[in-house]
């Protein structure tokens, strides 16, 4: 089902991407969706940061029943980050959409602690440079409250904001929209540089538990997408290189 809905939007797209110059107002860049990828095979298109022959065990593309392919994450007293490059202005495309589902809550998580900073999901967005980024990072939290915001206490140059806790939506399918942009200018008080990439981890080492996550359908939008999500002006571009995280 998703297949046929992205090949739809890109079928109308194609028609009016134009080449070069300023990105025209309402396009979508696809990030990754995960359909291109071998069933119970690590993203290839993705970089490890941490034990590269583990991350395989961790993260596996798999097929639902629909035919639709997703990232799983299954971690056991594991933390590993993997991430995607996608060079990119964030004033131009501020929206960044997904697609997450939590299974499994490593118990006692809390972000706000070193001791206990494990995530059932994290998605960041790494600005400015690849050597001393900013980063933010969205968490699906086991314990921390909804609409919380705090430095992560692991790197200081990183920004959190909790968009779910808890097992309140347990087991089912959140599509989540954030403004990066909006987000950066809020939580670091300047204008941010180009964002160099994303990336994903499902951790449980702190809480020495198990975290259970899955991930689908990254995509950078203008604002216009959301009024008019087929409208004129809409443009498609390919799936990036990769990048290692903070």
């Amino acid at each position: 089902m998703k297949r046929l809905a992205l090949l739809g939007l890109f079928s109308i797209a194609s028609i009016v991407c134009t080449a070069g110059g300023a990105a025209p107002l309402g396009q979508i860049v696809l990030l990754d969706s995960f359909e291109e990828y071998p069933v119970l095979a690590f993203p290839e298109q993705w970089q490890v940061r941490g034990d590269k022959d583990k991350a395989p065990l961790i993260y596996q593309v798999v097929v639902d029943e629909h035919g639709n392919h997703f990232l799983h994450a299954y971690a056991d007293r594991q933390a590993i980050q993997i991430g995607l490059a996608h060079v990119f202005p964030p004033r131009e495309f501020p929206l960044l959409t997904w697609r997450w589902r939590v299974t499994q809550l490593p118990p006692g998580g809390d972000e706000r602690r070193k001791e206990t900073h494990d995530s059932a999901a994290g998605v960041y967005v790494i600005f400015d440079n690849r050597i001393l980024p900013r980063v933010l990072k969205y968490v699906w939290s086991a314990t921390v409250p909804v609409g919380t915001r705090l430095q992560n206490p692991l790197y200081w140059r990183a920004q959190m904001i909790v968009l779910r806790s808890g097992p309140a939506d347990l087991g089912k399918w959140c599509q989540e929209t954030v403004n990066v942009y909006q987000d950066y200018r809020d939580l670091f008080g300047t204008e941010p540089g180009l964002v160099q990439g994303i990336g994903l981890m499902t951790s449980s080492s702190f809480t020495k538990s198990v975290a259970v996550a899955d991930y689908d359908d990254f995509l950078l939008q203008q604002p216009e997408v959301l009024v008019a999500p087929q409208g004129p002006g809409t443009a498609v571009q390919g799936v990036p290189a990769t990048i290692s995280l903070p």
